[in-house]
C-alpha cells in the first residue's frame, strides 16, 4: 500500500511539475461552414496535424442557417460570419469580437467573386442588360450579396433595395439556382465559394459581372468578406485558449497551402468535387489567411458605411478598432 501511495504521489508531483496532465488542455469549439473550401482550410487541425498541448480545439460543420442560429446564441468561442454581421450582432446586444479575416477577396479586374452568372445561350450579355430581370440569391442580406449590391449600387448607380428596385432579388437554397437557371425561372444567379468558381469554368454558364476589381474600387483594398468571430464574454472567460486555437486555425490553414494536394484529395471526394476546382478557388477567387491584416480594418469600415446605404445597419461605426479582439490574429 505504502509503494502504491507513493507511486501515485510521484505521478501527481511530476504532473504538476509539467503542468498538463491528460484531459488538462482546455476546450475551445468552432462552428464552421460544411463547405469544401472551409472544410479544406480546417482539415490539418481536424486530422491532428496542427496541435497545441494547452488546448483542444472540436470543429463542427453545419450548414450557412446553423451557423447563423448557432451565431445569435453563443453556442461556439469562435465562428465564421460575414462582415457586416458584426456591428449589425453588437446592434442587437451581443458583443462580438473579430479575431481573423477568413475569406478575402482577391483582387483584379478578372476575378469574377463576387460576380452574377446566366446561362450562356441569355441574351443578357451586361449588368445593364439585368435592370428589371430576376437574380437568384440565397438572401439578399448575405455577405456575398451585399458585396453585389453594394457594386450595382456605388458603382453602376441602380436602385438595389430588396423591394421594389432595379432588380427582382429572388431567395432560394443555392442548391436551386442551377435549375432556376435553366428553367427561366430566374435571369441570373449570384453563386458563391467553390461552387462559383465551378460555374466561372463551366462552358454552359457565362459571367456578366465581375466583382473583384469592382470591390477594390469601391473599398480601396479587397475586401475581408467573411470573419473570424468570438464574444468578449468568452474572452474574459478563456481567452487565453481563445487566442490559441485561433492561431491553430491560422496554421491549419498554411498547411492547406502547403499541402494543396494532400488536403484536397482527401476533402474533394466527400463534397463530389474534383480537386482541382478545390485548388482554382483558392488561387483565382479567394483566399483563407485566417489572420487579420491593417488593410483589413480599414476595409471593414468602409463596407459598414454600403451596409448602411443598403438598409442592412442603423449605423456605421467610425473605425472597427473597437470590434477587434486584442488577441486577433495579427498579419502584419
Amino acid at each position: 500500500m505504502r509503494l502504491r501511495f507513493g507511486a501515485l504521489l510521484g505521478m501527481a508531483m511530476a504532473i504538476a511539475a509539467n503542468g498538463t496532465a491528460a484531459g488538462a488542455a482546455e476546450e475551445v469549439t468552432v462552428g464552421m461552414v460544411a463547405d469544401p473550401g472551409y472544410h479544406a482550410a480546417m482539415w490539418a487541425i481536424m486530422s491532428g496535424k496542427v496541435s497545441d498541448p494547452d488546448v483542444t480545439v472540436k470543429v463542427d460543420l453545419m450548414p450557412i442557417p446553423a451557423i447563423h442560429q448557432a451565431a445569435l446564441s453563443k453556442q461556439y468561442d469562435l465562428m465564421p460570419n460575414g462582415v457586416l454581421a458584426i456591428p449589425a450582432m453588437n446592434e442587437q446586444g451581443l458583443d462580438v469580437k473579430v479575431m481573423a479575416t477568413v475569406i478575402r477577396y482577391l483582387p483584379g479586374d478578372d476575378v469574377v467573386q463576387p460576380g452574377l452568372w446566366v446561362t450562356k445561350d441569355s441574351p443578357i450579355q451586361s449588368v445593364a442588360d439585368l435592370k428589371g430581370k430576376s437574380i437568384a440569391v440565397q438572401s439578399v442580406s448575405a455577405g456575398d450579396v451585399i458585396s453585389r449590391r453594394a457594386i450595382l449600387q456605388k458603382l453602376y448607380g441602380y436602385n438595389v433595395d430588396a423591394i421594389g428596385g432595379d432588380f427582382n432579388w429572388v431567395e432560394i437554397p443555392a442548391s436551386q439556382f442551377e435549375a432556376a437557371l435553366e428553367t427561366g425561372r430566374v435571369d441570373a444567379a449570384a453563386f458563391s465559394n467553390v461552387k462559383a468558381y465551378q460555374i466561372s469554368k463551366s462552358p454552359e454558364y457565362r459571367a456578366v459581372m465581375r466583382g473583384g476589381g469592382d470591390l477594390v474600387k469601391l473599398y480601396g483594398a479587397p475586401l475581408p468578406a467573411i470573419v473570424l468571430m468570438t464574444y468578449q464574454s468568452k474572452l474574459e472567460e478563456k481567452g487565453e485558449a481563445i487566442a490559441k486555437a485561433a492561431e491553430l486555425l491560422r496554421q491549419s490553414a498554411q498547411y492547406l497551402r502547403d499541402h494543396t494536394d494532400e488536403v484536397f484529395a482527401v476533402v474533394g471526394p466527400e463534397y463530389k468535387m474534383n480537386p482541382e476546382d478545390l485548388k482554382g478557388w483558392f488561387t483565382e477567387f479567394g483566399e483563407m489567411p485566417y489572420s487579420l491584416k491593417e488593410s483589413d480594418k480599414a476595409v471593414m469600415a468602409k463596407a459598414w458605411g454600403s451596409g448602411v446605404d443598403l438598409g442592412i445597419l442603423v449605423k456605421a461605426p467610425e473605425s472597427a478598432e473597437p470590434f477587434i479582439a486584442p488577441q486577433a490574429v495579427m498579419a502584419d
